[in-house]
């Protein structure tokens, strides 16, 4: 599995209208991927206007089609104008516990 790590800043005073517009992605990323893992936002209790995002897909294939999907293409456009720099990205192999 491939875990991601998605550091986000943006606008000040704009984190209700961001959380919303992201809701919608996040809705229809659960929807039309069943290899998506884990689609969340975490908003920072100690950085202002700071969230992270960790998602979480099967394999190289699943993130691939995520990023090409018709559906991200159009939430795209919803949470970027609330961004104030591009997003920080981390892509990590998920290190696997259960035996």
């Amino acid at each position: 599995m491939i875990g991601m790590i998605v550091g986000l800043t943006i606008a000040p005073g704009s984190g209700d209208a961001f959380e919303r517009a992201f809701a919608v992605q996040a809705a229809a990323v659960r929807a039309n991927e069943p290899g998506n893992r884990l689609y969340e936002l975490f908003r920072s209790q100690t950085v202002p206007d700071s969230y992270t995002l960790v998602e979480i897909y099967e394999d190289e294939a699943v993130l691939a089609a995520h990023r090409a999907s018709p559906h991200m293409a159009k939430s795209r456009p919803l949470t970027a104008p609330f961004l104030v720099g591009p997003p920080i990205m981390h892509a990590f192999d998920v290190v696997s516990h259960l035996g």
